[in-house]
């Protein structure tokens, strides 16, 4: 077997693209207000945000998810755009989708909760995958 690079660049953007879709995802522009009513809390129980060492440690959490998408085509042999939306769309619905779910049950919270926490990973990881297909 030849060994074939990473793309380690198009992994670090697509950790970048994560923390961004994030930060917007969770923003009172898309569904900030609805995940807040869904853990319970209000703004002002939320005041003061996110510190640095949280933004550090979800870059460094979207590197690894990054890093397995790229990891992933390279063991399917895949490459391009359309290449990494299937592996974005199967990793994210196999194995995040799945795990909230059976979490989120047990936890009894609110699906709608569940669904927005969800479905940004399943837009960040087909992004990821979509960045890091386009580079191979």
């Amino acid at each position: 077997m030849e060994p074939v690079a990473i793309n380690y660049l198009a992994v670090i953007v697509a950790a970048v693209a994560y923390l961004i879709i994030g930060s917007l995802w969770y923003s009172p522009l898309l569904f900030g207000s609805a995940w807040m009513k869904g853990i319970g809390k209000t703004k002002e129980q939320l005041a003061g945000g996110a510190t640095l060492i949280n933004y550090i440690l979800a870059l460094i959490f979207g590197f690894i998810a990054s890093y397995g998408i790229a990891r992933i085509l390279l063991w399917r042999g895949g490459g391009g755009i359309s290449d990494g939306i299937i592996t974005g769309l199967l990793v994210s619905v196999c194995f995040v989708l799945a795990t909230f779910f059976m979490n989120d049950i047990f936890e009894k919270r609110p699906a709608g909760l569940t669904f927005i926490n969800a479905l940004f990973h399943i837009v960040a990881l087909i992004v990821a995958g979509i960045i890091i297909g386009a580079w191979r």
